[in-house]
Parts: structure tokens; sequence; C-alpha cells
């Protein structure tokens, strides 16, 4: 079975390096393909947040996700647009799909790309999905998912506006690491 799906950082940053201490969430440029789709790449115009969606991705890794595509508007996504909601929420910009595992596959399908805050301008990828051995899946979001990380790890230490931030900054993090931790144990 030819594994076509790719998933990768192609560059990563704070929105505004000069009070970079503020940012709790990298953003950048993602590569995205499945078979011969390439729904996301550098040169876009496109802007994600890397580490949001670094953690939806590592959900999946053990867990279904469902893409409601009758109701993208209410769709938290897997690639995040990152407005700068450390709870992932709150804008419907994203990148969307549904992961169904099965046995050692995930079948990967329902694809959407949305790049507006309309959901009704969504770019739907009707007859797109791939079904992977789960090993290669979890390689592909395990090497995501670290990579966003080390960004965090060479960055000086956060400043928090207020306790709230600080709490979801912490909250966010130890699920992060949680589902990193799981994934490599189960190998």
């Amino acid at each position: 079975m030819k594994n076509n799906f790719q998933l990768k950082i192609m560059n990563q940053y704070w929105l505004d390096k000069s009070s970079s201490d503020y940012d709790l969430c990298s953003h950048g440029e993602i590569y995205l393909q499945v078979n011969d789709t390439i729904i996301t790449q550098s040169g876009e115009d496109e802007e994600w947040g890397v580490s949001e969606s670094a953690l939806a991705l590592l959900r999946t890794l053990n867990e279904d996700y469902i893409c409601n595509l009758n109701n993208l508007d209410n769709e938290e996504g897997l690639i995040f647009h990152g407005c700068g909601a450390i709870l992932m929420m709150g804008c419907p910009i994203s990148i969307n799909w549904s992961v169904k595992h099965t046995n050692d596959q995930v079948l990967l399908s329902d694809f959407v790309k949305v790049t507006t805050t309309s959901s009704d301008e969504a770019t739907h990828y009707p007859n797109l999905q791939i079904e992977l051995n789960k090993e290669y899946y979890k390689q592909q979001i395990l090497q995501f998912a670290l990579q966003a990380k080390q960004l965090f790890e060479t960055s000086p230490a956060k400043a928090f506006f207020d306790d709230y931030d600080k709490q979801m900054y912490i909250e966010f993090w130890e699920e992060y690491d949680q589902l990193l931790q799981k994934a490599t144990l189960n190998k």
C-alpha cells in the first residue's frame, strides 16, 4: 500500500517577534498532501496555528474524529488558523477531515478547507480519502508534533496577561505532553 499522506511544518514562528514571550501559540506554513492532492503548502498566503494543530492531531492517534460537513461553523478542525485563542476555538478558518481507526489501519476522509470566516466558501474534497497503516499515520503526526514543540523549547519563557491565560497554557502543554508520551510508549 502506498502511504501518500504527507504532513510537514514548512516554517514556524511567533506572530510578533518583538513580543514573542506573550505569543502562546506558534504559527506558520504547513504542507499537507493526500494522494495527489496538495491541500496546503508554502506560498499560498495561508498561515496556520502550528502548536494548536499539533495538539488536535495528537488527539486523533487513538480516537476517531468525525468532521461534520453539514455544520462546519461549529467544527473545531484539525489544522487551525491560529487566531490566538489557546483554547483552539472561535475561528472557523481551518482544514478538517475525519479519522476512523480500524484494527491496524486509519481511514482519512471528508477533507475540507475553510480559508475565510464563511464556511459557505469552503473547499470540499468529496472523493478524497486514504487508508493508511496506523503506524505510518502515527509517525507523521508525531514528527509534526515534535517539530512544533521544538520552537517552544528553544524560546524564552512565556509571559502571561492574566492567570487564566497561564492556566490554559499549562493545561495545553500537560495534555500535549501526555499524548506525546502515550504515543511514544505505544510503539
